[in-house]
């Protein structure tokens, strides 16, 4: 059942997501490929041409460069949304994803706008949805 949802959503147009301008890192991920166990808990930001999670809790104020798996992922520039996996996120909302933290990869498209943490590292979302923790 998951994996025909899934299937549909790869299927959707990225939008702006791999304009020369996209303010969205992105990566190829393979859901089928599992993922790594880090949270990333925040809001959706855009600075100065760069997509952010900027956390909140004990993480206030830190911002996070997610790096979105394309298949998954499209961006409207015009509207500045972001839709990951279906739904649409707009900047302010909550978002919550697992994945690892790591510096950018061979393979990821990392706009020149962003800048990776103070560690030098990006966050490689590895989650098939954006949803927060409602626990």
């Amino acid at each position: 059942m998951i994996l025909l949802a899934l299937a549909g959503c790869a299927a959707h147009s990225g939008g702006d997501l791999d304009a020369p301008d996209s303010p969205v890192a992105r990566y190829d991920w393979d859901p089928a490929d599992g993922g790594d166990a880090a949270l990333m808990e925040g809001v959706l930001e855009l600075r100065d041409g760069c997509l952010y999670v900027v956390g909140n809790g004990a993480s206030a104020g830190l911002a996070t460069v997610p790096v979105l798996p394309r298949g998954l992922a499209a961006w409207d520039a015009a509207a500045e949304v972001l839709t990951y996996a279906g739904r649409d996120y707009a900047m302010g909302d909550a978002v919550s994803a697992g994945g690892g933290w790591g510096p950018p990869a061979e393979g990821m498209t990392i706009p020149d706008a962003c800048e990776p943490d103070a560690w030098g590292e990006v966050m490689h979302v590895q989650d098939v949805d954006l949803e927060p923790y409602a626990g």
